[in-house]
């Protein structure tokens, strides 16, 4: 795997160089969420409140245009998506959290409708790393907290299909702020996943903040 990361972002540098692409690097926030089927609450636990997890994004990617104000973007990026429930049990701070550490590949179609604005959209391809849950809770001192959680690789599904739409900003030359959302369209867990319900779908949605550089 480490290999095909390498071989990728070499790919991405080389491509860029000899074509003279505009290339830069991004990162940021990613607020995740996820569609799950049976609901949460169906699982017997009908008190936690389905709230945003916060994780991280960073990434490379290189543009291709095609005219004036429209071409192709690869990239290839690391992203923390899941989803958390949140409950408040006698004082204590009960959470309990899907996370899935994902290596996606977009190839998006941008567009640029006025100077240092760019939409864009397109599929993103992902392959999922780590995942499984972790249940957190924080006892009423600051100084206290525990942990249980389950590492669900052999029941993960690894790749995860995609879609994005977003746009970005262009200030202060080569720099740019950036807003994206990502749809998962695909089940996140396998169907013989023990640890949950027969039959658990899993799918996420990922909102992402950050900025970028074109180097």
């Amino acid at each position: 795997m480490k290999k095909m990361i390498v071989l990728l972002l070499t790919c991405f540098m080389v491509v860029g160089m000899s074509m003279a692409l505009d290339y830069g690097v991004r990162g940021g926030v990613a607020l995740g969420n996820m569609a799950l089927d049976p609901e949460f609450e169906e699982w017997g636990s009908t008190d936690f409140d389905d709230v945003i997890k916060m994780g991280f994004y960073g990434g490379v990617f290189v543009q291709y245009p095609l005219s004036e104000t429209m071409g192709l973007m690869g990239e290839l990026n690391y992203i923390q998506k899941g989803d958390r429930y949140y409950n408040e049990e006698s004082g204590d701070d009960v959470n309990y959290m899907f996370y899935g550490k994902i290596l996606e590949m977009p190839v998006l179609f941008y567009f640029l409708p006025m100077e240092k604005m760019t939409l864009y959209a397109g599929p993103v391809l992902g392959y999922v790393l780590k995942g499984g849950y972790k249940y957190k809770v924080s006892i009423d001192d600051p100084a206290i907290s525990w942990y249980e959680g389950l590492d669900m690789n052999e029941w993960i599904n690894r790749f995860e299909f995609s879609a994005a739409v977003g746009g970005r900003y262009q200030f202060a030359g080569k720099y740019f702020g950036e807003i994206r959302y990502i749809y998962g369209m695909s089940n996140m867990f396998s169907d013989d996943n023990p640890e949950l319900p027969p039959e658990t779908e899993g799918k996420t949605s990922t909102l992402t903040i950050g900025f970028g550089v074109n180097l």
